[in-house]
């Protein structure tokens, strides 16, 4: 929400903007920190993910060390017409690969 939408919003002048602590400043600072951890460990898993569909190829199953890794396949049905085209049926390959510690 930004400076003209509180501006909007408060058309009476007693309500103003709350001053909050310092000591809180750090929770703030603790989450732009942990939204940037997130996003470096999404980018890190999907370099991960794809080294492991590489090495796995064609291949539906593998087995590296204590993981059994299944890459499998999801299959829909056709679907009728609607308001939208109808849609054969197909198979795709998922999107991540299933990871069990064994």
């Amino acid at each position: 929400m930004n400076i003209k939408t509180l501006k909007m919003i408060s058309t009476d002048q007693s309500e103003d903007i709350k001053r909050l602590d310092n000591s809180l400043g750090i929770y703030a600072d603790q989450i732009l920190e942990c939204d940037r951890v997130i996003k470096d460990a999404k980018v890190h898993k999907d370099l991960c993910m794809e080294k492991l569909k590489e090495a796995m190829g064609n291949h539906v199953a593998a087995k590296v060390s204590d993981y059994f890794l299944d890459w499998g396949f999801i299959s829909y049905k056709a679907q009728p017409e609607r308001i939208t085209p109808a849609k054969e049926a197909r198979t795709v390959r998922k999107s991540n690969i299933k990871i069990k510690k064994i």
